[in-house]
């Protein structure tokens, strides 16, 4: 299994999703159509060719409209411990952000280009703890050292957030699939649930708010990505019954698992 999430998200039909949880910086490279990206702050356009940085810690909507080819674009989820080496061994070398960047679309360096479609070669074979995945890792901290270059992708660098909510959603999505109970989380983290609960509605949260967003995040991924059967996809969530992972997905996204599939897979 990849230690490092990256997805390929395409649709022959106009696909929106609402509510879309992002929990890590995404790095969004668009091949064929455009993506729109609606959040708080403003709206964005990333047309074909073109790459856009997504920050972790919000809900966004996204609209997929594909082109005569499709839609079709890499995600790539930054990896957290990987951006740590990195920051560790080249930060005093790399520029500090912010970069002079208006907006969170633009056009790649040539030499970022190159590394990523090395990073999609690299990625199906690494496993965990082999040659493998450091071969990954050199073909992302290329990808990386590529962007730093050019000035481009800043949020890529940014240290992720260390609150509570982040600490949990870490955890929870390291198995996604587990029967987590709040007891767990808070063993984890070295505090007793009642310290976890008050923790949480500080932060304007809570743990079942928490595990939903970190599975739906995971199931849109597999739903769009893949073609595991949707029982198997529910399962790999945590959900027993199929029929409630297919009501939590349209209730977050505003459409089912077979639908989004249908509109990746058929034409309007």
């Amino acid at each position: 299994m990849s230690t490092l999430p990256l997805y390929i998200f395409r649709s022959l039909q106009r696909q929106r999703l609402a509510r879309v949880p992002v929990l890590s910086t995404l790095l969004v490279a668009v091949e064929h159509g455009e993506k729109q990206l609606l959040t708080r702050h403003g709206s964005w356009h990333c047309p074909p060719g073109s790459w856009l940085v997504i920050p972790g810690g919000q809900e966004v909507d996204i609209i997929n409209q594909p082109d005569r080819h499709g839609y079709r674009a890499w995600t790539l989820v930054q990896p957290q411990h990987w951006l740590q080496r990195l920051l560790a061994q080249y930060g005093s070398q790399l520029p500090a952000p912010p970069w002079q960047e208006t907006t969170p679309v633009f056009r790649p360096h040539p030499d970022a280009v190159a590394a990523l479609q090395q990073l999609q070669t690299l990625l199906p074979q690494a496993e965990a703890g082999t040659l493998g995945e450091a071969r990954a890792e050199h073909a992302w901290q290329g990808l990386m050292l590529a962007l730093a270059a050019a000035r481009q992708g800043a949020d890529l660098f940014r240290q992720p957030r260390q609150d509570v909510r982040a600490q949990i959603q870490s955890l929870l999505a390291f198995d996604p699939a587990r029967d987590w109970q709040a007891a767990d989380i808070a063993r984890h983290l070295a505090m007793s649930p009642a310290t976890l609960w008050r923790r949480l509605a500080a932060e304007h949260t809570s743990f079942s708010t928490l595990l939903g967003e970190v599975r739906m995040e995971r199931a849109l991924g597999l739903v769009n990505s893949g073609n595991q059967p949707l029982s198997d996809v529910a399962a790999a969530c945590g959900y027993l019954s199929p029929s409630r992972f297919t009501a939590a997905f349209r209730q977050r996204f505003g459409v089912t698992p077979s639908q989004l599939r249908q509109q990746r897979d058929h034409a309007a």
